[in-house]
């Protein structure tokens, strides 16, 4: 307390309002690219390499097609382009991420079918209810899907799941990096 009765009292208002208003910048920042979100699904789920992260060795799809032929392919399909697993389904996506500092090469999508993986917690074989549900729980807003699908949305985060027979057959996670150029 004697450390406080020496600052004069402007210098401490100052000090408090510079300090409330960085804390104001950083809240807007983070808000903006997303970085809670993109944390929170991150912290929950289990992949290979984070969604929004770098792959070493990988900084364009050139680098991508001559990725570590042993395990894994370039592939391209409707969603988008990347690498897939040579022993599973298990695609990664890639492509530029304006987060990622100058339009960095990153990993923008995630899609398999394999027990070992989860998005947001869920897994292959979970049930279609609980699974549901677990999104729902944290703030995922369901935007689509159909007899065997759903689509759930969380700023620029979409989570895509496949059903059958009440059971989780596919879990998907992807970055909306058009929301970033729009």
């Amino acid at each position: 307390m004697m450390f406080l009765k020496r600052i004069p009292r402007k210098t401490l208002r100052i000090g408090i309002a510079a300090l409330i208003a960085a804390a104001l910048v950083l809240t807007l920042l983070l808000s903006w690219f997303d970085a809670g979100e993109l944390t929170l699904l991150n912290t929950h789920s289990m992949m290979d390499w984070r969604l929004g992260g770098s792959i070493d060795g990988i900084r364009s799809p050139e680098d991508a097609k001559n990725y570590d032929d042993e395990h894994y392919d370039w592939f391209e399909d409707s969603v988008g382009e990347g690498i897939v697993s040579l022993d599973t389904d298990t695609k990664y996506y890639l492509g530029r991420h304006p987060d990622a500092g100058l339009g960095g090469y990153r990993v923008i999508g995630f899609s398999s079918s394999e027990k070992y993986y989860s998005v947001m917690g869920i897994r292959v074989g979970d049930d279609e209810l609980e699974a549901k549900t677990a999104l729902l729980n944290y703030n995922f807003k369901m935007t689509g899907g159909g007899f065997n699908t759903c689509r759930a949305v969380k700023g620029d985060i979409t989570v895509a799941l496949s059903f059958e027979h009440g059971v989780v057959t596919n879990i998907a996670a992807y970055l909306d990096t058009t929301s970033f150029f729009a």
